[in-house]
């Protein structure tokens, strides 16, 4: 359209004009310009976003400093935020050297470990008591079953005096074969009860047979028990009992000097196999301690006769000093009994150490 109005016409330069608002004259140019005006303005109508939109602001930088500065929006979840769970400490049959890897390991699967762990422990304690309750039971039926037997036990020898009274009284005349078979002739009645007496009384003696021998063999158990457990002792103490060169000559040395002090041979037997006591005070166990105590005075003389000092070295042709005699045989007894362990020597440097002693 603005190039039919700005087109010559007749190739002469011809001059239009239109009216305004207010009827004045209004140039070819100013039209034009009015019209571009009018085609912006409503292409920019269009172009322009709905009304409810907020305007946009003039200065980008502007608007990212004020959202800076303001706070950031919260929802309902980020203000209810849940606090932090308190550390899980490792269970307590777990060993020092798996600490270290504890913290590795997830808090979720750590409760569950602890969970189990606690499980486990419950069932263990559990399983504890009831095995102790159940051996406390069985103690407790084992004693009163022991109680039980002693009891019946005790009352066998009773039992069997008066089963044999009773055959003293009712059957006085049997005595012999004969006797019992002129009884089952004569009397059959009669012999009738005397066969069921004789075998109560039969009866009654085997149990109180079983018995005893049940008795010894607990005596023989429990000495057998008490010689492992003494010689175990012995063996710490004196380790020669425990070489097997050295062990049997000495206890072959100490059956010899057993005899010596007035033992027999039949008596120790009895006592190595427990069927005899022996008292503390038997004449020859206490020699047996005097002689002890003598050689520990002796051992404890001669450690302080080592311990003094030997006497100074002479000259050749020099007088020796007084008692110098005495030492020189208390050094030579000293040297024997560590040599030899004699206990006559043992006595005699006693006696020299006694006599010197009084000397001085």
């Amino acid at each position: 359209m603005s190039d039919e109005l700005d087109a010559p016409t007749g190739g002469a330069e011809t001059s239009m004009s239109y009216p305004t608002a207010d009827n004045s004259p209004m140039s070819v140019e100013d039209a034009a310009r009015s019209l571009t005006d009018a085609r912006a303005k409503a292409f920019a109508k269009l172009n322009q976003p709905a009304e409810s939109a907020p305007e946009a602001t003039a200065d980008p930088e502007l608007a990212v400093e004020a959202n800076a500065d303001s706070p950031p929006e919260t929802t309902g979840e980020d203000e209810a935020v849940e606090p932090a769970k308190p550390a899980i400490d490792p269970p307590k049959s777990w060993t020092k050297d798996l600490h270290e890897h504890w913290a590795n390991l997830d808090p979720a699967l750590q409760e569950r470990i602890v969970n189990r762990d606690r499980e486990d422990q419950a069932a263990i304690k559990r399983a504890f008591n009831e095995a102790a309750d159940e051996r406390k039971a069985l103690a407790a039926q084992r004693e009163a079953a022991e109680k039980a037997r002693q009891q019946y036990e005790a009352q066998l020898p009773a039992l069997m005096q008066e089963l044999q009274n009773a055959q003293q009284n009712a059957f006085a005349d049997i005595k012999t074969v004969d006797d019992v078979t002129r009884l089952a002739n004569e009397d059959p009645f009669r012999y009738l009860q005397w066969q069921a007496h004789q075998t109560k009384l039969q009866a009654v003696n085997a149990e109180n047979e079983r018995a005893r021998t049940a008795k010894e063999q607990a005596e023989q158990a429990k000495w057998a028990e008490h010689v492992q457990k003494e010689n175990a002792l012995a063996a710490e103490l004196i380790p020669d009992l425990a070489d097997k060169d050295k062990g049997p000559a000495l206890t072959k040395r100490a059956a010899d000097r057993l005899s010596e002090l007035g033992f027999k041979q039949e008596e120790l037997n009895a006592l190595a196999s427990g069927k005899e006591k022996l008292s503390l005070y038997d004449h020859r166990i206490q020699q047996l301690i005097f002689s002890d105590l003598k050689l520990s005075d002796i051992q404890k003389a001669t450690k302080s006769v080592a311990a003094k000092p030997l006497p100074p070295v002479q000259k050749p042709g020099t007088a020796k000093p007084a008692g110098s005699g005495v030492t020189e045989n208390i050094q030579a007894l000293t040297r024997q009994l560590n040599e030899t362990g004699d206990l006559k020597i043992a006595q005699q440097l006693r006696a020299l150490q006694i006599s010197s002693r009084r000397r001085a």
